[in-house]
């Protein structure tokens, strides 16, 4: 049974592998509607488009590769219990490094209801302290990994269905599919835990990326993100993929680096491409910040590309930093207004913040100390280090500036005509194949 089949959140029953029931489950949310929603994290104003994220696409894979596995997505706190009550025998968690005072929680509750045993996976599994709460600790995509401990043969890896909601001002909520192509990432920027978590990269094949746009176009859904960290790494591979894309008129958004897109801007906008959006790492404008996080990228020639998409009608996502240890309030106002000057469509803006296990971690607590304990506060929306210039309480009030001052209400409603246009065009274009089809087949 594929995603797309599925009714619920999870399946009922599910196929049992040696006597074990297994459920894998992200952590829980505090209360119904509770999701984490990272457009809203970034843009202050009410007239916004919203992208909530009520699913894990991780736990998606595994239920797609690994038989006898079921998932819970972002349950309740009372939905939780009552699932712990079924008898599972193995209980894992997928959570990131922010949640894991609620995991540590729920790990508490698994373990007062019997479950035999507890494994914990995603990003916030590299934390070293927390192993010690889990019988088993998976670090990377874990499909493989999974298949060989339930004693399954190695198989190709196949992509779920990972339709996401949009909600957009006027038209209500939209439908996007996501794919993945290439999943970890080799560049090692010091702020990321991306090479932490996978050594290598790892390509998703050919033809379950085909499958999951087949299926996707058969539902109607004809806006695809494409969720790859960098794509592009291998422009054979992405030229590929932009083809099957170009030939079932899809139209696409993809995350990828500011060189990449460089080098194959006009290859991704020839005539009969949909490619409309990109999420872009500017992170910052002062070349010796960017030379020490490692970021292979030059301000100037990041500026320039931006100008390019402009031209392109391409919108842009841009990733961007404030509180590196050479920066001052005045000097993050500076960059600040040059960024909104440069009319980026979404400016997602964070707060330097160190990960555990990344050499920006080790940097940032031998040179001026970590003192942070509450893990709910590395969201990168909080300062939880020693900042040499800025206190906690100042850098939450310039980033709450800066957010306001790069996504102004001009600016975010731009954003939305855009987004709700590209929506309404794909849309339309669907209706009109459905209907020549019908008109064949009559």
């Amino acid at each position: 049974m594929t995603a797309a089949n599925d009714k619920t959140e999870m399946r009922e029953g599910g196929e049992e592998r040696g006597g074990q029931r297994i459920l894998f489950t992200t952590a829980y949310i505090r209360h119904p509607g509770d999701y984490y929603d990272w457009v809203s994290t970034n843009i202050p104003w009410k007239m916004r488009i919203g992208g909530k994220r009520m699913f894990s696409s991780g736990l998606r894979f595994i239920r797609e590769n690994v038989p006898g596995i079921e998932i819970l997505e972002y349950p309740t706190w009372d939905r939780y219990l009552a699932e712990l009550k079924k008898g599972w025998d193995v209980v894992g968690f997928s959570f990131y490094l922010n949640e894991t005072d609620r995991v540590r929680r729920m790990v508490e509750a698994a373990r007062k209801a019997g479950v035999k045993e507890l494994w914990a996976g995603n990003y916030g599994a590299i934390t070293p302290m927390v192993h010690e709460w889990f019988d088993e600790v998976f670090i990377g995509y874990s499909e493989s990994m999974l298949r060989m401990k339930l004693g399954y043969e190695p198989a190709p890896i196949k992509h779920p269905d990972i339709i996401r909601r949009v909600d957009l001002p006027l038209l209500g909520t939209r439908a996007a599919g996501g794919i993945f192509t290439t999943r970890g990432c080799r560049v090692g920027c010091k702020f990321c835990q991306g090479p932490i978590f996978t050594k290598r990269l790892e390509d998703i094949p050919l033809e379950s990326v085909e499958a999951v746009l087949d299926r996707y176009r058969a539902q109607g859904v004809n806006i695809v993100a494409i969720l790859d960290e960098n794509f592009g790494t291998n422009p054979k591979r992405s030229m590929e993929i932009v083809e099957m894309l170009e030939e079932r008129k899809i139209h696409w958004a993809c995350m990828t680096r500011a060189d990449f897109l460089e080098k194959r801007l006009d290859e991704w906008t020839r005539p009969g491409s949909r490619f409309f959006a990109t999420s872009l790492g500017i992170e910052s404008f002062n070349q010796e910040i960017l030379d020490k996080i490692n970021k292979k990228t030059e301000a100037e020639r990041v500026i320039d590309l931006l100008a390019r998409l402009k031209e392109k009608k391409i919108g842009v996502v841009g990733y961007y930093m404030i509180g590196a240890p050479e920066e001052t309030e005045e000097s993050i106002k500076r960059d600040i207004k040059k960024l909104a000057s440069l009319k980026v469509d979404i400016s997602q803006i964070t707060i330097l913040t160190p990960l555990p296990g990344t050499p920006l971690w080790d940097e940032i607590e031998s040179e001026y100390g970590i003192f942070e304990t509450d893990y709910e506060k590395y969201d990168t929306k909080n300062l939880v280090w020693n900042h040499p210039h800025i206190s906690p309480k100042r850098m939450r009030e310039l980033l709450d500036w800066a957010l306001k001052t790069a996504n102004s209400r001009t600016r975010t409603l731009a954003t939305v005509m855009r987004l709700g246009w590209r929506f309404h065009l794909a849309r339309k274009e669907w209706k009109r194949e459905m209907k020549m089809a019908s008109r064949s087949a009559a």
